[in-house]
């Protein structure tokens, strides 16, 4: 069955990090419990088992809970597994209306230099859209101006097919661009501090 020319969605999926982390805290319960552990120990251990699962979004993968989707109406991100507070990572929905590009960008969890790099995805909406429920600030990371910090997700537990991506968006709202920025010399869009390099996506042949 082909794919739904209008609609796009992804939901999170189970890391090897987090069933890792979640086995050893169940190994340590387990011993805890086989060496007759005080009980307040055997306690904290099944908090923090609780902990590692929520942090590396074991829940949501569960769940199969919506990390990103795109489809007639616009564009949904979903709530970031594991945020605490859960208000900074909740679900955020960007109508087609309030869309200016879709950005593909690099982060650097250790600081630029560093070797561990994860990909983003952005909204950079328009000037006139309302203001988020929480993180209006530039994206700290994005190359490319006027992606605010709420209007982003890394791409961590779940798969982005950009490609899919592109097809869908030049389907149900032609005319906005889905671009890769990188960091070179740019065309024409510039970034704080440095230029930003973009390539246009658009949807297989």
């Amino acid at each position: 069955m082909p794919p739904d020319q209008g609609r796009y969605e992804e939901r999170y999926r189970l890391t090897g990090s987090a069933v890792l982390g979640l086995a050893a805290s169940l190994l340590a319960i387990g011993l805890g419990l086989l060496w007759h552990t005080q009980v307040i120990i055997g306690v904290i251990a099944v908090l923090l088992a609780v902990l590692a699962a929520q942090g590396g979004g074991v829940f949501s993968a569960a769940r199969r809970a919506v990390a990103f989707r795109a489809d007639h109406e616009g564009i949904t991100l979903g709530a970031v597994a594991g945020k605490l507070p859960p208000r900074r990572g909740s679900a955020v929905f960007v109508p087609w209306a309030d869309v200016e590009q879709v950005v593909f960008f690099p982060a650097y969890p250790r600081g630029r230099g560093g070797y561990a790099q994860a990909r983003c995805i952005g909204i950079r909406r328009r000037e006139a859209a309302p203001a988020l429920s929480h993180g209006n600030e530039q994206a700290p990371d994005c190359p490319v101006p006027g992606v605010a910090t709420g209007a982003t997700r890394r791409i961590t537990g779940w798969h982005l097919d950009r490609d899919r991506l592109a097809t869908v968006t030049a389907a149900v709202a032609p005319g906005i661009p889905v671009i890769d920025a990188g960091t070179g010399p740019s065309p024409g869009i510039e970034g704080p501090g440095q230029p930003a390099s973009t390539t246009e996506l658009g949807p297989a042949d």
